[in-house]
């Protein structure tokens, strides 16, 4: 080389050692243009090129470096780099794969190639070239890094852990490893852990928008939303179109019930997820009945568009998908409409990502004849909590000598009931754990059925139940809609609680299990705190136990025709939450205005109270009215146990027909009014005539046996896991 040409070399290694990219790459092309059959000035444009970021130029020179020169190690490692940053994962890991092939102990090309697999999650692919650079180079510690990711991405949380503490054991101040530890800490619940990993980020860097990115998201975790969202509103203050902040800001304003508020930011989210949430996205409550109608058309078209767009995804880009199952659907049962078609186009889309993500998409073939009968029950509820209530009789019921019983907790929650149902079974597993965690579990305890309880009340249990883990998977009324899941082959529901024709409205088969469908202890109405006195108090008192989102405001009017009706008088209503007082208050006044009536006279609204003291309110109450497109369910079971006279109705759907269900079997068929007049005349009736509310309370105690401790559902249960067993 002459000394012209060797000094435009020096001129090309020392840019590329600045970092100078552009200039490295000019010099480089030069020597290309005059050096034709150099290898050496193809080799170093295309590193100038990549460093530079234009992945794509960088691997044109390289490829014709290897074209002209044959394979060599080196260049193609440099070209699987070139590759992988342009997105094309494919020809990097082959790439990488034949510098190997050549130079077995070239560990930067197998770190390339694990990486690669990483990314492609083929998590477990990439552990044996990281094991083979570290049993030469122990102390490297960008292997050891990218050995923790595999591990963590293949189940191994143990592992990752250790991996990632070598690392900053011997490198503190790594940030990627502490921003991925702080990820494994938040994949597996430790909250704390986790944040303290990224405010160690954000002390290094004050900068770095992704640690305050993921200190954010664990704020939220960790039931600090305020916190959380404060901090991504810092974040956009200085990155406003970051799409991810805004993805993940307007998520937060979404699970607070704040739908027209998140709006905005999902649109800047830019991505599939982003269009999924702002589609699903729904008030918890509405102003007016045309709100509820302009909601929905809102929903099924947004949903329909987007859904589309991830059936088109090509297979390897679905996972990429997975924050569309962290999103519930629960307030869209509460516009009492039929919700078969965008359930299941909901169900469809998000079955199509969950399979992606953790397989188990075919269905399981029947197992091999037992001795007993394997059933799982699923729940995230198995705690203080009505699923668990209504469960509960179920799950201890079942004969031992025919079922082996598991009890899958996948809640984080332990408490006295978790600790009576674990003492009635054979197998009560704390499944508090990652999701891959909690399906290895289940499966293999190779069930014969698996049943969830609360399908549609948890994202994680949502997940599960998109999956194939059994031959036979059942859902069941705790949320009483169609799950629309391919999934899912039966609806587990009681004869008395369903209108008629009701096997429509399911897109599973309908089970008609005896009379309610549950065998239930009756509540321990004794434990009832009575409430404080109200001297000031005029007239019958009244109360509405149901949640405000039951209530549409086509119904708004019955409460001031009741009113009208009974004369002075007050209408409790309850707030468990305290978020949705306002709307509500605001609806009570127009709908009152209306009748002539000042609102505030008539009704109060109640913040949260514990259970005791909710029973005392229902034992003190004269009448309790029932919401009528979403029924009470183990609140009108309570009533039954105080005595308490239940106003309910007759609901087009199984959530409006709870009450009904449960007065008609307990031979109170008359508490069931035919239509609104009817309902109004007879919540009237009840409250002004105490001779009549005594007739009732009598005969709600006289009757309460044939609906508390009946053995006939979960004989109708074991009936039917018989026969779907073929077992009958």
């Amino acid at each position: 080389m002459s000394a012209d040409l060797q000094f435009i070399f020096r001129q090309g290694v020392g840019a590329l050692q600045q970092g100078q990219w552009d200039e490295a790459a000019r010099q480089f092309r030069t020597l290309t243009t005059r050096t034709p059959n150099a290898p050496e000035p193809l080799y170093y444009l295309g590193v100038a090129l990549l460093s530079g970021g234009k992945p794509d130029e960088a691997a044109e020179a390289l490829t014709r470096l290897i074209r002209k020169h044959g394979d060599n190690p080196m260049a193609l490692n440099a070209l699987g780099s070139a590759q992988a940053a342009s997105g094309r994962s494919g020809p990097a890991e082959k790439s990488f794969k034949r510098a190997l092939a050549l130079a077995p102990d070239l560990s930067d090309a197998a770190e390339n190639l694990a990486r690669v697999l990483i990314e492609t999650r083929r998590a477990g692919e990439a552990l044996a070239p990281l094991h083979a650079v570290l049993a030469r180079e122990p102390g490297r510690f960008i292997s050891r890094h990218l050995l923790g990711r595999a591990l963590r991405d293949s189940g191994d949380m143990e592992g990752a852990l250790a991996a990632f503490k070598a690392v900053l054991d011997a490198q503190p101040n790594f940030t990627a490893a502490i921003n991925d530890l702080g990820l494994l800490h938040y994949a597996c619940g430790k909250g704390a852990e986790a944040l303290e990993c990224f405010e160690r980020l954000l002390k290094l860097n004050p900068d770095d928008h992704v640690a305050a990115n993921n200190r954010a998201l664990t704020l939220r975790v960790l039931n600090r939303p305020e916190e959380a969202e404060e901090q991504y509103r810092a974040i956009l203050k200085r990155h406003p179109d970051a799409p991810e902040v805004n993805l993940n800001l307007g998520k937060l304003i979404a699970r607070t019930g704040r739908a027209q508020d998140a709006a905005p930011f999902l649109a800047k989210g830019d991505c599939i997820e982003a269009r999924w949430w702002d589609a699903l996205v729904l008030p918890n409550q509405y102003e007016t009945e045309e709100q509820v109608t302009s909601w929905r058309q809102r929903f099924t078209e947004k949903l329909d568009a987007v859904a589309a767009e991830i059936h088109a995804l090509p297979p390897l880009q679905l996972p990429a998908q997975a924050g569309i199952l962290e999103l519930d659907v629960f307030f869209l049962a509460y516009q009492a409409k039929d919700d078969r078609v965008p359930m299941t186009v909901l169900r469809g889309a998000q079955a199509k990502v969950a399979q992606a993500c953790h397989g188990f998409g075919t269905p399981v073939p029947p197992r091999p004849a037992r001795p007993r009968i394997s059933v799982g029950f699923v729940s995230q509820s198995f705690s203080f909590h009505v699923v668990c209530r209504l469960s509960a009789g179920w799950i201890l019921g079942l004969d031992r000598d025919q079922f082996e019983v598991f009890v899958f907790h996948t809640g984080a929650k332990w408490d006295q009931a978790t600790e009576a149902l674990a003492a009635g079974v054979e197998h009560f597993v704390d499944a508090h754990a990652p999701v891959s965690e909690i399906i290895r579990m289940i499966s293999e305890a190779e069930l014969d059925v698996v049943i969830y309880p609360d399908i549609g009340l948890h994202p994680l249990v949502d997940r599960l139940a998109l999956l194939r883990l059994a031959p036979v998977q059942c859902a069941t009324h705790a949320h009483p809609v169609p799950t629309g899941m391919p999934t899912m082959d039966y609806f587990l529901s009681g004869e008395l609680m369903e209108p008629e024709n009701s096997e429509g409205h399911y897109t599973e088969k309908l089970v008609f299990l005896p009379r309610t469908g549950f065998t239930l202890d009756s509540p321990k109405v004794d434990e009832a705190s009575p409430p404080a006195p109200e001297p000031e108090r005029q007239g019958p008192r009244l109360f509405c136990a149901q949640s405000i989102y039951k209530m549409l405001p086509r119904r708004d009017h019955i409460f001031p025709r009741i009113v009208k009706a009974v004369g002075p008088c007050t209408i409790d209503f309850i707030d468990r939450f305290g978020t949705y007082t306002d709307i509500f208050r605001k609806r009570m006044e127009r709908a009152f205005a209306e009748h002539g009536l000042n609102a505030d006279q008539h009704i109060r609204v109640l913040p949260g109270v514990t259970s005791a003291e909710f029973l005392g309110l229902v034992k003190a109450a004269d009448v309790s009215l029932d919401t009528l497109d979403w029924s009470g369910g183990y609140t009108t079971m309570e009533a039954l146990a105080c005595g308490t006279p239940v106003v309910a109705g007759n609901g087009q759907f199984l959530r409006g027909n709870f009450s009904a269900g449960i007065l008609r079997c307990a031979g109170l068929g008359e508490l069931v009014a035919k239509d609104e007049d009817a309902y109004v005349d007879l919540a009237a009736r009840l409250a002004t005539d105490a001779d009549y509310r005594e007739i009732i309370s009598k005969k709600m105690a006289e009757n309460r046996s044939r609906v508390f401790n009946d053995p006939g559902p979960v004989q109708g249960l074991a009936d039917f896991l018989k026969s779907v067993t073929g077992r009958a």
